[in-house]
């Protein structure tokens, strides 16, 4: 049996104590099967011992056997009702699991199909968010033209899981609520926020999903590991943030019909690196640093970069994972440190316009979400902030217009779903 004795960083306990019970589901019912069987080999043998001779040697052989095949039959229906119980108590822990797709264009299935199977063996209930991936035909969050109706979208998709979430708790009873995402880190994060902000008593549990994105190939097993509660956490010892600025010249374009830029001023863009990956001009970590300006182009489909932005600085924070990538009890400390550096530089950088560059797990864009939308960080988290998201097709980033600022959830916003 998993051991139980140590609690993750996060909280909770490292290993779910019964997941052998769903990952073997078959073993309860043959217990009970066993223990109905050998229960009725004892129950034969009691019309033998009332009539027998007890002076016989047989009669005492047949009360042995009796007796044996009780202990038998005791032992496997113990053993069958503690394993039941432990697994409803495994069940009810885990709570309810809500699936949200929002697979882009051109993404492979990330093994889903076969591990959304394995989910709705794990948890009491297992709800399907019909976002707008589902519920608009042909939308897959597009990095074109149609970039611009992000933000709508994001909304909608909060308005569909609360309305969902309010429905499941309408019976009294509260489980936790756990959530399996397939999105851009941008949706992630935006989705997060904006949940956490329109419900002060929400509590998300952050699954690990499988993915084969730029991050890597991940294969989690749910039985093996808990999920995490973002909150204040503290970077993990061995790992090191390292922050760096790399003047830029930056380049736009634009499609379609001309809007005018909703920003104002120069321009700073943010990078949360944690990977050794290249990101846009800069190159893989190991590389030699550029010595000079980087060329940076983005298509800017939101309109929210100033047309007269030509010089800029890229302000860069840093985290190498020790392997191939960071592992799952990480990322608490990484999105506590994104978010710190964050409100940091919106400090620093007051009145520009900001944007956001990433390369990190989606679980810690969602973890990042969370953070900014708790009620204390509101002060302090940048008022907009536009994410600029990578396109693999053409090879170029994008700014779609979804404001990951406190903008969004600001005081008089009324929250997708309710007020």
């Amino acid at each position: 049996m998993p051991e139980r004795g140590r609690r993750d960083p996060a909280g909770g306990w490292r290993h779910p104590g019964w997941s052998w019970t769903v990952r073997h589901g078959r073993l309860i019912p043959a217990g009970y099967g066993l223990a109905a069987l050998f229960g009725g080999g004892a129950l034969g043998v009691v019309p033998a011992l009332v009539i027998g001779d007890w002076k016989a040697g047989q009669t005492w052989a047949q009360l042995w056997l009796c007796v044996g095949l009780g202990v038998v039959a005791a032992a496997a229906l113990g053993l069958s009702e503690t394993a039941r119980r432990g697994r409803d108590r495994m069940l009810a822990r885990n709570g309810t699991a809500y699936i949200i797709q929002e697979q882009a264009r051109f993404w492979a299935d990330d093994k889903a199909e076969r591990f959304r199977a394995g989910i709705r063996r794990q948890f009491a209930r297992v709800v399907q968010v019909p976002g707008p991936a589902e519920l608009s035909r042909g939308w897959d969050w597009p990095l074109d033209a149609d970039a611009r109706h992000w933000d709508g979208k994001a909304d909608e998709l909060v308005r569909a899981f609360r309305v969902l979430s309010v429905d499941e708790a309408r019976d009294g009873t509260v489980t936790p609520n756990g959530v399996f995402m397939w999105a851009w880190w941008a949706v992630a994060m935006a989705f997060g926020m904006r949940a956490t902000a329109a419900d002060r008593s929400l509590v998300l549990d952050v699954w690990q999903r499988p993915s084969n994105a730029r991050m890597g190939e991940v294969t989690p097993e749910t039985w093996a590991q808990r999920p995490h509660r973002f909150g204040p956490a503290a970077l993990p010892g061995g790992l090191a943030v390292s922050k760096h600025v790399w003047p830029a010249e930056l380049t736009l374009s634009r499609r379609g019909r001309t809007r005018p830029s909703r920003g104002n001023g120069d321009v700073g863009v943010l990078l949360v690196r944690f990977s050794s990956q290249e990101w846009g001009p800069l190159p893989e970590v190991t590389a030699r640093p550029p010595e000079d300006r980087l060329a940076l182009h983005l298509y800017d489909a939101a309109g929210v970069v100033p047309a007269a932005a030509s010089r800029t600085e890229i302000h860069e924070l840093r985290c190498v994972p020790p392997g191939e990538r960071f592992p799952w009890r990480d990322f608490p400390g990484l999105a506590a440190a994104a978010a710190a550096w964050i409100e940091r530089k919106a400090t620093e950088l007051a009145g520009r316009t900001l944007l956001l560059g990433t390369l990190m797990p989606q679980e810690v864009g969602l973890g990042l979400g969370i953070l900014a939308g708790q009620e204390s960080r509101r002060a302090s988290w940048p008022v907009h902030l536009w994410p600029v998201v990578f396109e693999p097709s053409r090879r170029e980033h994008v700014i779609p217009n979804l404001n990951l600022g406190s903008a969004a959830i600001a005081p008089g916003f009324v929250a997708p779903g309710g007020a």
